[in-house]
């Protein structure tokens, strides 16, 4: 994925259909998630909270052990190996290419 579109990996037009949570801070989003639970993913300069629903429509599995690992957080993930294998899967979804 270029640089150009890599800020778009996380959310795609037809999400709208759900009720995410967006922040224009990381630290909100953050909070939020903590909170609330759900995923915290980045989109361009914003973040937004969603539940598990979304990110199954995104073409990726909630209940991968490699969420939980990343602690929920697509924006800063607690482990860098567990965030790339999940946006390895997010970018072949993007590329048409499911595992």
């Amino acid at each position: 994925m270029d640089r150009e579109h890599a800020g778009e990996l996380w959310y795609q037009p037809d999400l709208d259909v759900y009720l995410n949570r967006w922040y224009a801070s990381y630290e909100e989003a953050r909070a939020a998630r903590e909170r609330h639970g759900g995923f915290l993913l980045p989109y361009k300069r914003h973040f937004y909270v969603c539940q598990p629903e979304v990110v199954r429509a995104l073409g990726l599995d909630p209940e991968d052990a490699d969420w939980e690992r990343a602690g929920f957080d697509a924006a800063r993930p607690a482990d860098a190996d567990a965030f790339n294998r999940l946006r390895e899967k997010r970018e072949a979804v993007v590329n048409g290419k499911r595992r």
